[in-house]
């Protein structure tokens, strides 16, 4: 695709040249799609790649569903984070914790049953080669950013005879037009499985292809919350079984502010010293610190701040989880702590819309540079709100919401859930399944 690009386009830029090219693009996209879907169609077996960076019970149902059907042959392939883990692309190790960290997921998943294979082989500090040792028909991506993954993975440069598939691991709230919409996954994706018709919407607004490949499911990341299967997972809070409130505090990342920074949701350089000396003060509180995985990093983002450099911000972390009332939770199954909680406190994104299956209150802090989009103004009407350097607000809502039980917005939270995110209670994973399985198979 790139070799047509030079041919046509050259050294010109004109409206025309690009819309040739888009056009010619868009035409052989379908053809290659349309052959695949004929090849798929014909084998007994279809090999399915779940592609994971991190533990999480977010598509469990829907591979659960695919291996107990005889004609898929289903794998998850764990690929170590890059952004947030290590390197390997520039031949870096891991460390030994991040070796510990990379082995606790593969444990995860293969105590689930699944056919799990690590990416990343530490004796030779390699990586597999995706199309000879898995042979992929169809590639499930949960992420559209392909700067997390190492270049043998990356969608363009794989085979033309696999056809991909994305599940959005977040729910999209900010207002991001081209990040959300139309990166090149979204473009070339056989199918985007949507989580609201109201995304489906936005996709056909704001994408280039007008939102053809989009296909509204259901979010399959919150089945088990739907179903009540949550129970299932780890037991998460110190006090298991006692009578105290229990709180999530979940800061995002995006800290500081910077033109050149897309996102600017975190209060946390606000509020981080308060959160912990309340919770230290207020032992008859359970807390869960449930930080955005890349705020440990914050100081690539605010350099000058001693109080945010790594080995701070790690001495932080430990200080949270010293404390007899609270946890430092940073993993990806955290449904069930969502499930076991009283309330959440937060700035960040998708956990606003997240946060709502579970049928609890929950604080937004926000910040003047905060942007929504169409979805996100709609969410988050069912969040009580206090500004994030509004350290008296935050210890109202906590007085007022939870220890008073003055919950004004619980109507409005169903209302949103029921109109947007839940209509009917049906498994996002039954109807992707279903889909897949009518589409491939039947």
């Amino acid at each position: 695709m790139n070799f047509l690009k030079k041919i046509l386009l050259g050294n010109s830029y004109t409206k025309k040249a690009k819309y040739k090219y888009n056009t010619l693009s868009k035409k052989l996209d379908y053809i290659t799609i349309q052959n695949n879907l004929t090849t798929i169609r014909n084998k007994k077996k279809i090999n399915v790649i779940f592609i994971f960076y991190f533990r999480t019970s977010g598509m469990d149902s829907l591979i659960d569903l695919l291996n107990k059907d005889e004609s898929f042959n289903v794998t998850v392939l764990l690929v170590p984070f890059k952004t947030i883990s290590y390197n390997v692309y520039k031949n870096d190790r891991l460390h030994d914790s991040q070796l510990e960290e990379y082995n606790d997921n593969y444990n995860y998943f293969k105590s689930k049953g699944f056919n799990t294979i690590k990416a990343y082989d530490e004796s030779t500090n390699s990586l597999i080669d995706i199309e000879l040792e898995l042979m992929p028909d169809i590639i499930f991506y949960m992420s559209p950013w392909e700067g997390i993954l190492p270049p043998e993975y990356r969608m363009h440069n794989l085979p033309q005879n696999i056809i991909y598939c994305y599940i959005p691991y977040s729910m999209y709230l900010s207002k991001l037009k081209n990040d959300q919409f139309n990166r090149p996954l979204q473009k070339k994706a056989w199918k985007i499985f949507a989580q609201t018709p109201l995304h489906k919407q936005l996709a056909i607004k704001y994408s280039n292809n007008k939102g053809s490949n989009v296909l509204v499911t259901g979010y399959p990341k919150m089945d088990p919350l739907i179903k009540n299967t949550e129970g299932n997972m780890p037991k998460i809070w110190k006090s298991e079984g006692s009578e105290k409130i229990r709180i999530i505090w979940a800061p995002h990342y995006s800290i500081g502010k910077d033109e050149n920074v897309k996102l600017a949701f975190s209060t946390f350089e606000y509020n981080y010293k308060f959160f912990y000396e309340y919770a230290k003060k207020h032992p008859e509180i359970e807390w869960i610190f449930k930080p955005h995985p890349k705020l440990i990093y914050a100081g690539e983002r605010m350099p000058d701040n001693e109080n945010f450099k790594l080995e701070n911000l790690k001495e932080y972390y430990k200080k949270w989880d010293e404390l007899p009332n609270a946890t430092v939770y940073e993993r990806g199954d955290y449904l069930n702590v969502f499930k076991n909680s009283d309330a959440m406190i937060t700035d960040s994104i998708s956990f606003l819309a997240e946060y709502l299956y579970a049928k609890h209150p929950g604080l937004l802090l926000t910040r003047p540079e905060q942007e929504f989009n169409e979805f996100g103004e709609i969410i988050k009407e069912g969040w009580y709100k206090s500004d994030g350097k509004d350290l008296d607000g935050i210890e109202k809502f906590i007085n007022d919401v939870l220890i008073e039980g003055k919950d004004n917005l619980k109507n409005e939270r169903d209302n949103i859930y029921f109109a947007y995110l839940n209509k009917n209670g049906v498994s996002a994973s039954q109807n992707i399944y279903k889909y897949l399985k009518k589409t491939l198979v039947d």
